[in-house]
């Protein structure tokens, strides 16, 4: 029983990550080639992250970059409670790694070769990090809905008992690591921002 539930979280676990580089690609494209009246709003879009971010004080762009990646958290956690909600599940990493991929395009189109230095340097550490964590939420929430599933339907066995402590716990972790993903932005803005002439 062990190895089938390490294949399943491998296995969805591998999905999650596919669907997020989807995402990343699907808003690259967005962003280049929008669909008609869309460009303006794609662009702001990224000019709003960029003015979220810098010329800012250190507590501002903490809270800044923290926010989403927060939302996106507390929308897994929500929607692990419900039997049947794995279709939304599977479209958090999509839309996450979309604002990620529009955000990006933007800030190349916006600042081109110096654009590419930033999110190197600035935003893909703490973007990884934030990442990561949206992806073990999607998966801790996959794998919650199929226990409440199974509990709802009377397939999980008497022994067996849906653990909702250690499911908070997780997600206690992963907003650390959230927390973690902000610092590591903020303090990169605050060092790095000025070099970069942003």
């Amino acid at each position: 029983m062990a190895d089938k539930n390490n294949v399943r979280n491998k296995n969805r676990l591998s999905g999650i990550v596919l669907l997020y580089f989807m995402g990343v690609i699907i808003g690259v494209v967005l962003y280049c080639f929008p669909p008609e009246g869309q460009a303006e709003r794609f662009g702001k879009f990224a000019e709003s992250f960029i003015s979220g971010r810098f010329d800012r004080k250190f507590a501002e762009i903490l809270v800044n970059s923290f926010c989403e990646p927060f939302v996106m958290l507390l929308i897994c956690f929500l929607l692990g409670l419900s039997a049947i909600s794995h279709p939304a599940e599977y479209l958090v990493p999509v839309f996450h790694a979309m604002g990620t991929g529009i955000t990006f395009a933007g800030i190349y189109d916006l600042y081109g070769a110096d654009g590419i230095v930033m999110s190197a340097v600035i935003l893909i550490p703490g973007t990884v990090i934030s990442a990561f964590a949206v992806i073990i939420a999607v998966r801790e929430a996959l794998n919650m809905s199929t226990d409440v599933y199974s509990a709802s339907f009377g397939k999980m066995s008497a022994a067996a008992k849906i653990n909702f402590r250690l499911y908070f716990t997780k997600y206690v972790i992963l907003c650390a690591m959230i927390v973690v993903a902000a610092l590591t932005e903020s303090v990169l803005i605050c060092l790095f921002a000025d070099l970069l002439k942003v």
